[in-house]
Parts: C-alpha cells; sequence; structure tokens
C-alpha cells in the first residue's frame, strides 16, 4: 500500500522522505509499547515510501510492521501469522 514505486497509491516520488530509519525504529517501539507491551522494534529496513521493522519477543521475531517514511505512521502486520525463518539467497 505505501509503496511508492510499485504500490497501489498515486505516490509523487520527487518528494523527499522525511522519516530517518532511526527515527521509523523508535515510531515502531513506541506503537509497541502501547499496542504489544514487552515487545521491541528491530532495526528499520528501508523500502519505496516505508521502512519494514522485525518486532522481536524474548530474543526471537515475533512479527512484523511497516512505518511511513513520509508521515510515520504504523502499519502492524497482522495477517503473516507466526513467523517461521528468514531465507537469504544469494
Amino acid at each position: 500500500m505505501w509503496n511508492t514505486k510499485y504500490g497501489h497509491m498515486n505516490w509523487n516520488t520527487q518528494v523527499q522522505t522525511t522519516i530517518t530509519r532511526e527515527e521509523a525504529r523508535k515510531y515502531a517501539q513506541a506503537y509497541l509499547d502501547k499496542a504489544i507491551p514487552g515487545t521491541k522494534a528491530d532495526e528499520a529496513d528501508a523500502f519505496y515510501g516505508y521502512y519494514t521493522v522485525h518486532v522481536q519477543k524474548d530474543g526471537k521475531i515475533y512479527g512484523m510492521l511497516s512505518v511511513n517514511s513520509y508521515t510515520g505512521a504504523v502499519w502492524y502486520h497482522n495477517w503473516h501469522g507466526a513467523f517461521v525463518k528468514i531465507l537469504e539467497v544469494e
């Protein structure tokens, strides 16, 4: 939805993003502190128009959320189900 290159929204990609990677992590953590206490926001990975953040609980990946890189809005990904594993591709 927030992907400014391939998403459904008609975004003006000429505009510079206003949220930094660290700010995105802070927005994510503030959301998690209220919505899912006891979880931690991992590093923010940049995509077109948003950051994706893994949510950690007890040292393991628990979930995922996105932070809009223009507004700071947080969108928790509740449709993924339980985390299984990350595949590294060369």
